[in-house]
């Protein structure tokens, strides 16, 4: 690469597949030490410093925050979608009774399929402290959890999640 000219700093004028890839490490692990990605891509800490530096870098890394970004927003709102759906199946493993029939479903089929609904639920639920909906931000294995330590009776703790379930659809 030869020395650049004396009061100019070396730029990169295109990226190349490793520099992509710093830039994908960078967004995947945070924040990363020059030291560390030396270490990685076996560089020197002055190259990398150069690297991250640089303008186009600069430029494709906040391209690659922004696709990050907008990958979450899109997850979030499918989950906020499946919120509904997951209430419904829990509500209908609660009111079901012991004497029906679990033709078409095994009890493997039900417990995964309960378990996706408490999932659903309480990645929405998380989200109550930014402002958007969620089960009065309580984990719901967490409540669930609250009331087992408390001894609670079944009927005790049905109607607790039921209302807990009512306040979440208002």
């Amino acid at each position: 690469m030869g020395r650049p000219a004396m009061g100019l700093s070396p730029k990169i004028k295109q990226l190349k597949n490793h520099h992509r890839s710093m830039a994908r490490d960078i967004i995947a692990m945070g924040e990363i030490r020059n030291v560390d990605l030396a270490r990685i891509y076996n560089m020197k800490e002055a190259q990398i410093s150069i690297i991250i530096n640089s303008p186009c870098f600069i430029a494709y890394l906040a391209e690659l925050e922004t696709q990050v970004e907008d990958n979450i927003t899109e997850l979030r709102e499918d989950i906020r979608l499946l919120v509904p759906r997951a209430s419904m199946i829990i509500k209908e493993e609660l009111f079901k009774e012991d004497d029906q029939p679990d033709a078409p479903m095994t009890l493997s089929e039900r417990k995964m399929r309960l378990s996706t609904a408490f999932d659903i639920w309480d990645r929405d639920s998380g989200r109550k402290k930014h402002g958007e909906s969620g089960a009065k931000n309580v984990h719901f294995h967490q409540h669930n959890e609250l009331h087992v330590t408390k001894n609670m009776s079944t009927e005790d703790l049905q109607k607790d999640i039921f209302d807990l379930i009512a306040e979440e659809e208002d």
